[in-house]
């Protein structure tokens, strides 16, 4: 089952880090009076040379981590 929540957001920016793209996932949300906060934050994942491929990796893991909680 795929998690689903437009209240939830995965911000996958990594960092650059000795030449490669560290795969990173912030997943956060709003409460009720709308300041945000996080849910949680990956750590540094995987590193890649491509910019889009952390980025991929991140949003994947990110969608996986919610399922395993809240799917």
């Amino acid at each position: 089952m795929r998690f689903n929540s437009t209240r939830i957001v995965i911000d996958p920016t990594p960092r650059r880090a000795d030449g490669e793209y560290m795969a990173h996932a912030r997943i956060s949300t709003n409460r009720p009076d709308g300041t945000e906060y996080d849910i949680h934050l990956s750590g540094d994942l995987p590193g890649f040379d491509a910019r889009e491929d952390a980025i991929a990796y991140a949003k994947h893991w990110a969608q996986e981590w919610l399922d395993a909680r809240f799917g």
